[in-house]
């Protein structure tokens, strides 16, 4: 395992940037319309309770990357099966990620600019940054992710004259139902998405820390994302925002008097940069880990080109992205984000479980033998 360690509030930073990420261009509850912030409640809760689950495996198999506990705890053969799995699925979320940010890119900003290139560039630099390893990349974490919260708070401030405060009522016109279908695809995208972090829990300095770092993150980016439907549908109103493609751009177009539009493509591409290097970091190390090869850089060239690839290639078109994260995705991630994991820690449960059990023996040994 790499050699370096990052402190508990870079983990928290990384964490969090990681959860921010896509999440506000695709806006996974918004299928519940104004009664969103009841789902992103509920997806919060449970997406912390998710989150704990890998918080304890991680804790219970210390200094272990999710490549040996998949090995240890499944064998050699299981365990190579699913890991490659896990790598396809590292390689498939940065590949969605870099796509729905090379959307948003070219419909608002760079509208002249191909797709290819957009993604091409970004992907330098996103090899660039993980080829400078976890340590450098929590130390970036720390300059640029608050400037995420700076900028949401900012702009939600700003637009507090242009509201209506009443935008949000009837609540649960609709029913229950696409309050839950909204808490599941809040859980699934982008709380269970950090899975990927089992790869990045063993650098912690302080391990102990990792109980107050994965609930308080999951808490924050929940705030956050509450904090910015209120924004929105404060501002347009329910019916415009389900219409609406890039929600967050659109609010941001109505600041009277000031153009925050660049704000919002910078703070959407820190969430997004880091999401796809910790994508692509964890890629690359299981890849190594499973492969033998030494050194993860090698191998990030390579992952990235292919990320870069299948992100052009996954897609038809914007409408399409939508459809499959909001249909699709849920249900094609829950054997990496919940089967999987929670297969895990009941193993996990067993082992330490008999380990007390020989302890407790031995030490009743040692007792007879001393009374003896």
């Amino acid at each position: 395992m790499e050699k370096a360690r990052i402190s508990s509030i870079q983990l928290f930073l990384l964490l969090t940037g990681f959860l921010f990420g896509n999440t506000l261009i695709l806006a996974p509850a918004q299928g519940a319309k104004n009664d969103a912030w009841l789902a992103i409640l509920l997806g919060g809760a449970g997406g912390a309770l998710l989150m704990g689950v890998y918080a304890a495996i991680a804790l219970l198999n210390p200094s272990k990357t999710l490549a040996e506990i998949l090995k240890e705890k499944l064998g050699k053969v299981g365990g190579s099966f699913v890991t490659i799995l896990d790598i396809w699925y590292f390689i498939h979320l940065a590949s969605l990620v870099l796509r729905n940010f090379g959307e948003f890119i070219v419909t608002m900003t760079f509208l002249e600019t191909p797709m290819a290139v957009v993604i091409g560039l970004f992907a330098v630099i996103l090899v660039y940054l993980v080829n400078s390893g976890i340590e450098v990349m929590g130390r970036l974490s720390e300059l640029l992710v608050p400037v995420i919260f700076l900028v949401v708070f900012i702009i939600s401030l700003s637009l507090i004259t242009v509201r209506d405060f009443t935008a949000f009522f009837p609540v649960l016109e609709n029913g229950m139902k696409p309050v839950l279908n909204g808490a599941f695809a809040l859980i699934t995208f982008p709380f269970g998405e950090s899975v990927v972090f089992l790869m990045v829990f063993p650098h912690l300095n302080k391990k102990e820390r990792l109980k107050k770092v994965v609930p308080a993150s999951a808490a924050l980016v929940t705030f956050i994302i509450l904090l910015v439907f209120f924004r929105d549908i404060f501002v347009l109103g329910s019916d415009l925002m389900v219409r609406s493609t890039f929600i967050p751009h659109l609010t941001s177009l109505l600041l009277p008097g000031f153009n925050v539009e660049p704000l919002i493509d910078i703070t959407l591409m820190i969430g997004g940069g880091v999401k796809c290097s910790v994508c692509i970091y964890a890629a690359a190390r299981t890849l190594c880990q499973i492969a033998g090869i030494g050194d993860y850089r090698k191998l990030t060239g390579a992952i990235s080109t292919f990320c870069v690839v299948l992100s052009i290639w996954v897609y038809a078109n914007v409408l399409e992205m939508f459809n499959f994260s909001e249909n699709l995705w849920p249900y094609y991630s829950l054997p990496f984000q919940i089967v999987i994991p929670l297969l895990l820690l009941l193993l996990s449960f067993r082992k330490k479980s008999s380990q007390s059990n020989e302890r407790a023996k031995s030490q009743k040994g040692k007792d007879a033998a001393k009374a003896y």
